[in-house]
């Protein structure tokens, strides 16, 4: 004879967002938003993954800039919003970076300076160029 009341009896009801981890569920999200827009998943599928999550902002990070570009300009970000509240009940807001892989060989081109490089005044020497070729390449005539 408990009370009927009491908010006890419902723990499988956890808040919006939190329990869930969205690199897990990276393929299940991909699914649904295949079957909401076929663009916008093969743009995610074959140039994006979970970048990062904070509970409430799913960073989804692109190859490169032109990728996110892509994902930005169109209604992608809204397509992969639906699909997020009509799969797992959630709000989060979606953050399009570009993520550099795991130390690649675009890792040392990153911190490029503000200016784009040219005008030779920004401040920092440009020695680290020619360091790459100090000795001559291989020849495979023999």
């Amino acid at each position: 004879a408990q009370p009927q009341g009491q908010a006890a009896p419902q723990p499988a009801a956890p808040p919006p967002g939190s329990g869930l981890d969205p690199r897990a569920l990276w393929p299940e999200i991909l699914e649904t938003v295949k079957n909401t827009r076929r663009f916008t998943w093969m743009l995610l599928s074959q140039n994006a993954q979970v970048a990062g999550f904070d509970g409430t902002t799913l960073q989804v990070g692109f190859v490169n800039a032109g990728a996110r570009d892509n994902f930005l300009n169109g209604n992608n970000e809204d397509v992969l919003k639906q699909a997020l509240q009509s799969r797992f009940q959630v709000n989060w807001k979606i953050e399009a970076v570009v993520d550099s892989p795991g130390g690649g060989g675009g890792a040392p081109q990153s911190p490029s300076p503000p200016g784009g490089g040219y005008g030779g005044y920004g401040g920092a020497p440009a020695a680290p160029a020619p360091a790459p070729s100090p000795a001559p390449a291989p020849q495979n005539g023999a």
